[in-house]
């Protein structure tokens, strides 16, 4: 069974979680991030995924709601008369077309919903910790995972404080903006503005509606902070063929522009174990 991850953009971290969750289990997974190909047309490949999947699982908040695409793609699931999931993850008027439907709430305890939604849909086995359908895979070299407790894992995502602290990650979500590079007399004006997901495997930059920038946490070569009128970041790291490449990012609030930047910094050099400068 395929399982399509319909989700409104601001709910990004929640969606990767759910996915990192699900992935444990014997299931096939279709999160747009996650399937759609670097330089595919991104609503030819949402149309593949909406065709082949067999089960929809709407992610509900007050964002989701407000969401054309979103909701296009539970419109479209049920015109075709395949099963729609309501998963509440915020309190938020439900859509009318989605309010007699059957729906799990989130907002209470994660820990509750997921354990409910595993039995909505059939209580699926769970897989070998070694299988290579898993979303998780090992981390690169000279990185270690934050050892978690087997009686009672963590699914809680706490706030991150210096690179010193000990802390369980599953995907953190932060709004920036990025460019090939930082012009002196216009910053990043006509940068992309979108959001980094950190996670313990890669760094994930997501625009509103174009194929992601992924980078592995092994390939990663620095992160310095640079002084300008604009405060931001330079990221240097191996691409995908081995060749060396840079881009520029910052925080895209300016009110948070600092707190974001330092967030990343520190991030990135608790998760690979090295200093980045």
């Amino acid at each position: 069974m395929q399982i399509f991850i319909s989700y409104a953009r601001a709910d990004s971290a929640f969606a990767w979680r759910l996915v990192e969750d699900l992935s444990e289990y014997d299931l096939a997974l279709w999160l747009d991030v996650r399937n759609i190909p670097k330089g595919a047309n991104w609503d030819i490949e949402v149309q593949k995924g909406l065709d082949s999947s067999d089960l929809m699982l709407v992610l509900l908040s007050p964002d989701s709601v407000n969401s054309q695409n979103v909701a296009d793609e539970w419109s479209y699931f049920i015109e075709k008369n395949k099963p729609v999931l309501p998963l509440l993850i915020a309190p938020t008027e439900v859509p009318f077309r989605l309010s007699r439907r059957q729906r799990i709430d989130f907002t209470a305890d994660y820990d509750v919903g997921f354990r409910e939604l595993l039995r909505a849909i059939g209580s699926p086995p769970r897989l070998d910790p070694d299988s290579t359908e898993r979303l998780k895979t090992k981390p690169p070299p000279r990185m270690k995972r934050a050892e978690r407790s087997e009686s009672a894992p963590s699914r809680e995502r706490p706030a991150f404080r210096g690179a010193a602290q000990t802390v369980e990650l599953s995907v953190r979500c932060l709004p920036i903006i990025w460019a090939e590079r930082y012009r002196w007399w216009n910053g990043m004006r006509g940068g992309v503005l979108g959001e980094i997901l950190i996670n313990p495997r890669e760094v994930l930059l997501v625009p509103p509606r174009s194929p992601v920038i992924s980078i592995l946490l092994g390939n990663l070569i620095t992160v310095k902070a640079q002084r300008a009128l604009d405060p931001h970041l330079k990221m240097t790291y191996y691409g995908a063929q081995g060749q060396f490449q840079s881009l520029v990012l910052m925080g895209a609030t300016r009110a948070r522009r600092l707190a974001i930047n330092q967030e990343i910094i520190n991030l990135l050099k608790w998760l690979t174990k090295r200093s980045l400068e």
